[in-house]
């Protein structure tokens, strides 16, 4: 009899650190279940913003693609509308709206839980700087996600522009899933040029991205 009371005994401790063991795997995957798609804005022909030598369309893909990183170890099933130099376009008349088409239909017919696309400002005047979130309102998740970034960014990193609803442009206003656009920088200015080429501020704006996702998520939980 005994023995058989050491038996179960044991079963239930084998038991116990085999869900210890998965409950902890769990805590270690915040976003399984999840699906997120990434935009990295322009690509191909279309370089974006150019200033000193430093392309607009290639820090975006660079972000991106330690973005997709990040959170797929964080358990996420993540998707790219790029993920190589080109873009999107499959016409060549009005080039630039078929490439945004394109963006836009691809996300809507993921089912993704958010979208969230990389782009990087410029101006004509250089004093311009600092990261800004915008959302248009064609979804109501689009502000509450802006929201979970800009605390996020404000927190954890300097210059900082105020959240930003726009609704004029014309991919962000055709895309149903909630998302949000995240311009990084702004290339036209000498300090924001510096730090964007830098594995440093490319790798804290990406850390921070992915602990705004899990923010909101949790967030929505609740």
């Amino acid at each position: 009899m005994n023995k058989y009371k050491y038996l179960i005994i044991i079963c239930f401790f084998v038991f116990s650190f085999s869900i210890s063991k998965v409950y902890a795997n769990i805590l270690d995957l915040p976003l399984l279940g999840k699906t997120i798609y990434l935009d990295a804005g322009h690509g191909g022909k279309d370089a974006g913003a150019i200033v000193n030598n430093l392309k607009e369309k290639d820090i975006n893909l660079i972000i991106v693609k330690k973005l997709e990183k990040e959170l797929n170890s964080k358990g996420a099933v993540v998707y790219l509308t790029r993920n190589d130099d080109y873009d999107l376009a499959s016409t060549t008349v009005g080039r630039k709206r078929s490439d945004l088409y394109n963006r836009a239909k691809l996300i809507n017919n993921s089912n993704s839980d958010i979208y969230i696309s990389i782009h990087l400002n410029s101006t004509t005047s250089s004093k311009w700087r600092g990261l800004q979130v915008f959302y248009s309102s064609v979804n109501k998740e689009n502000k509450v996600i802006g929201e979970v970034f800009y605390n996020t960014f404000k927190n954890n990193l300097s210059n900082v522009r105020e959240l930003k609803k726009e609704n004029s442009y014309y991919m962000y206003r055709n895309i149903k899933i909630p998302g949000v656009l995240i311009e990084a920088g702004f290339i036209s200015n000498p300090s924001d040029n510096y730090i964007l080429r830098s594995d440093d501020y490319q790798n804290t704006l990406v850390n921070n991205i992915v602990n705004g996702v899990i923010s909101y998520f949790n967030k929505w939980k609740s």
